[in-house]
């Protein structure tokens, strides 16, 4: 993640940069999706957090998708890396720019990446393996 962010400032893609860095470090109306209960914190929300095992829901249990620029997807044991994640899951989320793969657990970029299934481009997938943080 950190060297995307870095790629876009070096680039001179100062607008992209900006808007990702909004996204990522400011406070924003949220949707937290996990085992099977879905809460939404304020108006209009532009982030979702979810783990692996509610991914295959989320189209049709968030209701509030409209405006969600950003999900943020966890990992946090080993099973979960026995999960696809589908990106399809996530077509009705008109405004998703980015999808950001979170690792609790020991792992590498190419684990997973063996994970995303049905990647069309659509989205900028970032990862970051963050132990015991």
């Amino acid at each position: 993640m950190d060297s995307y962010l870095t790629n876009l400032e070096n680039s001179g893609q100062d607008s992209k940069l900006s808007n990702l860095k909004h996204l990522l470090y400011d406070l924003h109306s949220a949707v937290y999706a996990s085992s099977g209960e879905i809460k939404t914190y304020g108006n209009e929300p532009t982030a979702l957090f979810t783990d692996n095992n509610s991914i295959n829901s989320l189209n049709t249990s968030v209701s509030l998708k409209n405006d969600i620029q950003i999900v943020t997807i966890k990992i946090e044991k080993a099973a979960d890396l026995n999960k696809s994640i589908d990106l399809s899951s996530f077509s009705g989320f008109e405004k998703l720019k980015y999808i950001i793969i979170i690792s609790k657990i020991a792992t590498t970029p190419a684990a997973i990446n063996n994970l995303i299934q049905n990647d069309t481009s659509k989205y900028v997938l970032l990862y970051k393996i963050s132990i015991g943080g």
